[in-house]
C-alpha cells in the first residue's frame, strides 16, 4: 500500500491577489476598536481586507485560513495580545509563520508576499518570538489612531503610483474613521440594518461605499471651486 500523498491541485492566483490583505489579529471585544481601524485603513488605502470572519462554505477554520493566506499578497499580523503571564494564545504567531512559509515555499507569485507585524510595546515580541530579529514590529500602543498610522504608512508604498495621491495622511484618515463609525448606525438604519449585527462582509461593503461617496463629494467640491489639481 503506497504511503505517497497525491499531489495537491495547483492553486490559481486570486483575481484580487495584489490588493488582498490578510488580517491576523484577535477578535475579542477589547481589541475591536483596533480591528476596526485596521479594516478601515486597508480600504481607505485602496486595498481589500480579508479575514477568517468573512463568509465561507469551508467549515474547517484552519483550512479557511490557509486558503485566505494563499489568496492574499499582503498580511497584517498583530501580536499585541500574547500574554506570557498567562497561558499564551498562539494563533497569531502560528498564522504569521504560515504566511512567511507560504512566501518562501509557495508558488512563484507567493514570493511577492509581504507583511506588517504590529505590537503594542517596542521590543515586547522578543519575549516570545526571537526569530523576528531585524524585523521590528510597528507599534500602536493600543491606540486606534496609531493603528491607522502604522497600516497607512505601510500600505501606501504598495499602492499604484497613480492612486497614492488619493490616500489621505494618517491624521485625516483617522478623522474619517471616527466619522464613519459615528455615521454608520444611521446609515444602517436607513437600510433596515443594525450596525452591531453586521457580518464582516457587510461591514467592508459599508466602508467601501462610504469611502467612495466621500471621494465623490470631494471631487464635486474641487470641480465647483476650481481646486482640482
Amino acid at each position: 500500500m503506497s504511503t505517497k500523498r497525491k499531489p495537491r491541485p495547483r492553486r490559481e492566483k486570486h483575481i484580487d491577489y495584489d490588493r488582498n490583505v490578510f488580517i491576523n489579529c484577535p477578535f475579542d471585544d477589547k481589541f475591536k476598536p483596533l480591528y476596526r481601524a485596521i479594516i478601515f485603513s486597508i480600504h481607505a488605502c485602496g486595498f481589500i481586507a480579508r479575514s477568517a470572519q468573512e463568509g465561507s462554505k469551508q467549515n474547517i477554520r484552519f483550512t479557511r485560513i490557509l486558503d485566505l493566506i494563499g489568496d492574499c499578497r499582503y498580511g497584517i499580523h498583530d501580536l499585541s495580545r500574547i500574554d506570557l503571564k498567562v497561558m499564551p494564545r498562539n494563533n497569531m504567531p502560528l498564522e504569521l509563520g504560515v504566511f512567511i512559509g507560504c512566501r518562501h515555499f509557495g508558488t512563484a507569485y507567493d514570493y511577492e508576499k509581504d507583511y506588517l507585524v504590529l505590537d503594542s510595546v517596542p521590543h515586547r515580541y522578543k519575549q516570545h518570538i526571537t526569530d523576528l530579529g531585524g524585523e521590528d514590529p510597528s507599534i500602536h500602543y493600543n491606540k486606534p489612531q496609531e493603528v491607522v498610522r502604522c497600516v497607512r504608512d505601510w500600505l501606501i508604498y504598495y499602492a499604484p503610483l497613480d492612486e497614492q495621491p488619493l490616500i489621505s495622511s494618517h491624521s485625516i484618515m483617522f478623522e474619517q474613521l471616527t466619522r464613519f463609525y459615528e455615521e454608520a448606525p444611521d446609515i444602517c438604519k436607513s437600510k433596515g440594518l443594525v450596525f452591531k449585527d453586521l457580518l464582516f462582509d457587510e461591514i467592508t461593503t459599508l466602508i467601501t461605499d462610504w469611502i467612495s461617496s466621500e471621494r465623490h463629494k470631494l471631487t464635486e467640491f474641487e470641480e465647483l471651486t476650481g481646486l482640482a489639481l
